[in-house]
């Protein structure tokens, strides 16, 4: 099992979403917790963001990064498509 951190930016972001679009976010997030990337959209980024993930969620990305040996996801960004890699 793996914890979660949410960084700050990130949590900011998910307040200011519909109330809709806020529960599919933390859906995602509560599956991250068991197997993060055996989720079937999850990417690996290359490039800049190399070690880094990101999860599709229709407009919207999930940009994270795996802890391994202490067993942490940290999402470090949450925002839409074009504005999140940047």
């Amino acid at each position: 099992m793996y914890r979660v951190i949410v960084h700050r930016r990130a949590a900011r972001y998910l307040k200011k979403l519909s109330k809709l679009q806020k529960e599919r976010i933390k859906n995602i997030l509560s599956q991250l917790k068991r197997h993060p990337l055996d989720l079937s959209n999850v990417k690996s980024m290359i490039g800049n963001w190399e070690g880094y993930h990101r999860i599709r969620v229709g407009n919207i990305r999930i940009i994270f990064w795996i802890d391994e040996g202490e067993h942490i996801v940290y999402v470090d960004h949450i925002g839409p498509r074009g504005d999140v890699y940047k």
